[in-house]
């Protein structure tokens, strides 16, 4: 019963019965104890209107220089494991718990592998599926989000063009994406690394389709102290404040008793592809350097605040849209 369980295992590929206009993606961020090594590695398949347009790939951006590569290969080099998240795209390997990587065109080459432990993974109930929560039973939305890993450790050592790099006690996050396409409009933000140990932030805000016309949804979650805070359009979380300029998201959101508000300060990122019909054909700024000012209240009593300077950010074309 794979179709049924992948329900309620959003990390396990979804499209197994999808011909086209469809896109599946997993985003790995990989950042070393000294934080002088910072990448994303994104693989994932892209099926256009028909199999000749259909391809496996692994898109890696270097969050210290900007530079993206797009790693091509043919939709048949694809392959998922049904009973847990795995899958394979050539010779490189993903799971919720290790990658190994064997990329190598002019611009870039990586081999060796990465393995993750200490993981924590985003919590699941029957009703709540994931980061989407009921919205992850509609068959109909442009494109689902799920949360795999909120954190783990990394250990292991990567040669990237020629040079041992060890990751061995960085910190990594593992999410996905995957449907038709990404959101016309969309606010992204995502950080593990603050003062206090553990903690880790993300923030999403998007125009969804919706019965023929739109809204605009929001996800977001603090982790700190072993206690996860959520504040989502569908646990009725309200979004108070929001302001976007040169860069700069000034949010504050309040849910029942709890207020959190945040600054992220965006830094000149990398230029990846996005999906759209199943194609990777539109194109996206990411900084995965971008600094998060994050304070969590309960009343008048401050749970937490803390800053951290390497975030993962995404601010599409229409992201000021979605303020007005």
């Amino acid at each position: 019963m794979y179709w049924l369980k992948k329900i309620w295992s959003p990390e396990l590929f979804q499209g197994g019965n999808k011909t086209k206009d469809y896109f599946e993606g997993w985003y790995y961020k990989l950042i070393s104890a000294d934080y002088e090594n910072i990448f994303a590695v994104i693989p994932g398949i892209a099926l256009g209107h028909s199999l000749e347009e259909a391809h496996a790939f692994v898109q890696v951006i270097n969050g210290k220089t900007g530079r993206t590569s797009y790693f091509t290969y043919p939709f048949a080099s694809f392959a998922y494991d049904k009973l847990q998240f795995g899958i394979t795209i050539g010779q490189n390997r993903f799971s919720r718990d290790a990658i190994t990587l064997d990329l190598d065109q002019p611009d870039l080459r990586i081999s060796g592998e990465l393995k993750f432990n200490d993981i924590v993974a985003y919590p699941k109930s029957f009703l709540n599926p994931g980061i989407m929560g009921p919205y992850s039973f509609f068959p109909f939305m442009e494109c689902y989000h799920g949360i795999i890993n909120i954190r783990h450790n990394i250990s292991g050592v990567l040669n990237i063009n020629d040079t041992e790099v060890d990751f061995t006690k960085g910190e990594g996050y593992l999410e996905k994406d995957y449907g038709k396409s990404f959101p016309s409009d969309w606010i992204w933000i995502q950080s593990n690394h603050f003062e206090a140990p553990g903690t880790c932030f993300m923030f999403s805000l998007a125009r969804i389709p919706w019965l023929g016309s739109s809204f605009v949804g929001m996800i977001c979650f603090l982790l700190h102290n072993g206690q996860l805070y959520r504040f989502a359009t569908y646990n009725r979380a309200h979004l108070d404040k929001i302001s976007l300029q040169n860069k700069v998201l000034e949010v504050r959101i309040s849910r029942q008793e709890y207020q959190l508000a945040f600054k992220a300060t965006g830094t000149t990122g990398g230029f990846l592809k996005a999906p759209k019909n199943g194609l990777m054909s539109r194109v996206i700024e990411e900084s995965i350097t971008a600094s998060v000012e994050v304070t969590l209240s309960q009343g008048q009593e401050i749970i937490f605040t803390g800053r951290s300077n390497h975030s993962g950010m995404e601010l599409s074309d229409g992201a000021e849209q979605l303020i007005k």
